[in-house]
């Protein structure tokens, strides 16, 4: 659904998870969270006061693992929508940001609750509940792990790699049969929208006879990904399609595992392509 590591608006969330309406306007929706069925969507600032200049104490401690998280002014344990969180009858998406003037969050993943604390109190004078929280992968998203992170991969996040790509698409080997997918005469195939979360890259061949469905992975990548990639390619088959037109995927990353190798052995509409500190991206299979 999201892309840990990823930057989303608050309407980009709400096309994803409402396709049929996008976020309604003002409400929950402008607030630090709002409930979406059994999913709880938790925008949350870092270091830096909300848009009602109010600082919540919100962080991450590398130590631990652990993120400090706050409610809204006077909320407590006792209350319906943490009385569903502590119970795990809703699962809680995290979306964070450092500069309160930039519309995006940087999505974190899905958290489980630690710890409560009813009678907490922020350095702004202000109770509410304060929670820590486990976020699987956090501590390779959150911008103060950066060392630790480009310690594993010349790219920090996915998002790295499909800037460089998109920006020197023309120079690698798949801008020479595909250009970026446009609508209108706009290019619109970086983060393409399906019901089933965004795609990173989705190109057109020059021909236009053959879509290409692009996935990218930081670091290793392993045969799950390829699941992820036949989901995309099936969305594009169903809904940009013509009878005439075909879908192909590309996998690239840092390196593949076995698990990767004999997914693709039998499949000959994904191929994997790895790149290099060097940004060369070499076709292996």
């Amino acid at each position: 659904m999201f892309k840990k590591g990823s930057k989303y608006t608050r309407k980009d969330v709400g096309w994803i998870l409402l396709p049929e309406t996008g976020r309604p306007k003002g409400g929950a929706w402008d607030t630090g969270y709002v409930t979406v069925d059994d999913l709880l969507i938790v925008f949350m600032n870092i270091g830096v006061p909300g848009k009602t200049h109010h600082d919540f104490d919100n962080d991450f401690n590398e130590e631990s693992g652990l993120i400090t998280w706050f409610g809204k002014p006077n909320t407590h344990s006792g209350q319906p929508l943490f009385k569903k969180l502590l119970n795990r009858e809703l699962t809680a998406h995290f979306f964070a940001r450092w500069d309160n003037t930039d519309p995006k969050f940087t999505y974190l993943g899905t958290g489980s609750v630690v710890k409560y604390d009813d009678a907490a109190e922020t350095k702004s004078g202000i109770k509410a509940i304060k929670l820590l929280l486990s976020v699987d992968d956090a501590e390779y998203i959150l911008p103060s792990s950066k060392e630790k992170q480009e310690a594993k991969s010349s790219f920090m996040f996915e998002r790295h790699l499909e800037d460089f790509l998109i920006t020197n698409w023309k120079q690698t080997h798949l801008g020479e049969k595909y250009s970026i997918y446009e609508e209108n005469g706009l290019p619109v195939g970086r983060q393409y929208r399906t019901d089933t979360g965004p795609l990173d890259i989705l190109a057109l061949s020059k021909d236009g006879k053959e879509f290409l469905v692009v996935e990218l992975k930081r670091d290793r990548a392993s045969d799950e990904v390829v699941g992820q990639t036949l989901r995309y390619m099936g969305w594009v088959k169903k809904n940009l399609c013509s009878a005439e037109q075909t879908v192909k995927g590309c996998i690239v990353a840092l390196s593949s595992d076995t698990k990767l190798e004999n997914a693709l052995h039998t499949l000959d509409n994904i191929n994997f392509v790895r790149y290099e500190v060097d940004f060369r991206l070499i076709e292996e299979f």
